[in-house]
């Protein structure tokens, strides 16, 4: 049978109706709505929308599929450490979720959703932060012996992070970078959310006769001891997958970078090792290349380059901050 361009048009447009019905459908119902805005802050597991909605798993693995299935929230991740997000690349969907969250304030019990999800995100601070206060000397050499062989992807750091007067390097640990970033910058700004750590680095950079060169600050990925504008590069190494809320943590790097300057992002790659993630401490189970990318072009930062080393196992992303 031959379908004329009148009859494609129909058939297309009927398609689109009973997908935006679908959407609407979805929406209308005050939980699932509930959980688009909450998603709209970042991804979250199912035990962490049924902690912060105060509803059952099983209803919320309800709504979810509902969600999924009428293309407003995708699922990311294995086996037990799947999250959802809000979907991305759909403009009717993207435009309805960002309308409702733009009167988010009218819908009766938004506050307190929020509330609940900002202690959630500090659960996961916590987390990270005890774990790494804990580890002890033996225990922080483990877990770099346990990382990828960083000196496959040391060239693209040079070659990438450019040349300033300011790095900063958010998560330094023990700080072991912070030598091969003096090479591209006159000074770096090390950040670590754990005192410990923040030792370990102090005596490696004293050891090291670099310590005029240093300055080390307590602080969160999500909420950057840094003023706006004030660095001319920043530096995530192995740090993504340790945060709480990791398109923030993004968005800090891009607040404090000035206009032309790169964020510079090594991470793991999305990974199935249940037994290398628990002895790691991380959060997440790594990221795909589509969630780095989504995380940089959402902070306002274009993609410079990226690249994966380590076969595969590792993601290397540089944006760049736009000069406006």
């Amino acid at each position: 049978m031959v379908v004329c361009s009148l009859d494609y048009i129909s058939i297309c447009s009927y398609s689109n109706i009973m997908k935006m019905e679908k959407v609407f459908r979805a929406l209308a119902e005050r939980n699932r709505l509930r959980i688009a805005l909450l998603l709209e802050m970042g991804p979250l597991n199912v035990s962490e929308i049924v902690s912060v909605l105060g509803l059952s798993q099983s209803n919320v693995s309800h709504h979810l599929k509902l969600l999924y299935d009428a293309g407003v929230v995708e699922r990311s991740g294995r086996a037990n450490w799947a999250f959802y997000s809000n979907s991305k690349g759909n403009p009717m969907v993207e435009g309805l979720v960002k309308t409702a969250f733009q009167n988010r304030f009218e819908l009766s019990g938004f506050t307190e959703d929020m509330n609940r999800l900002a202690r959630c995100h500090a659960r996961r601070r916590n987390a990270s932060k005890e774990f790494f206060d804990s580890v002890g000397e033996k225990g922080w050499r483990d877990l770099s012996e346990g990382l990828p062989e960083r000196s496959e992807y040391l060239p693209f750091i040079k070659s990438n992070l450019g040349t300033t007067d300011l790095v900063l390097e958010v998560g330094t640990g023990g700080g072991s970078m912070i030598p091969f970033l003096l090479d591209n910058a006159v000074k770096v700004l090390a950040v670590d959310n754990s005192r410990e750590m923040l030792g370990r680095a102090l005596k490696f950079v004293t050891s090291r006769k670099i310590s005029n060169r240093v300055e080390l600050r307590l602080g969160d990925a999500e909420h950057l001891p840094a003023g706006d504008s004030m660095v001319g590069a920043v530096f995530m190494h192995m740090l993504l997958h340790h945060s709480g809320n990791p398109g923030q943590a993004v968005q800090e790097a891009s607040r404090v970078l000035r206009p032309g300057g790169i964020l510079l992002l090594i991470d793991l790659a999305e990974h199935s090792d249940s037994g290398f993630k628990e002895e790691q401490g991380d959060l997440w189970p790594g990221f795909t290349k589509d969630r780095i990318r989504g995380f940089m072009i959402d902070s306002g930062l274009s993609i410079v380059i990226e690249e994966t080393f380590n076969r595969e196992t590792v993601l290397a992303v540089a944006g760049m901050k736009g000069e406006n």
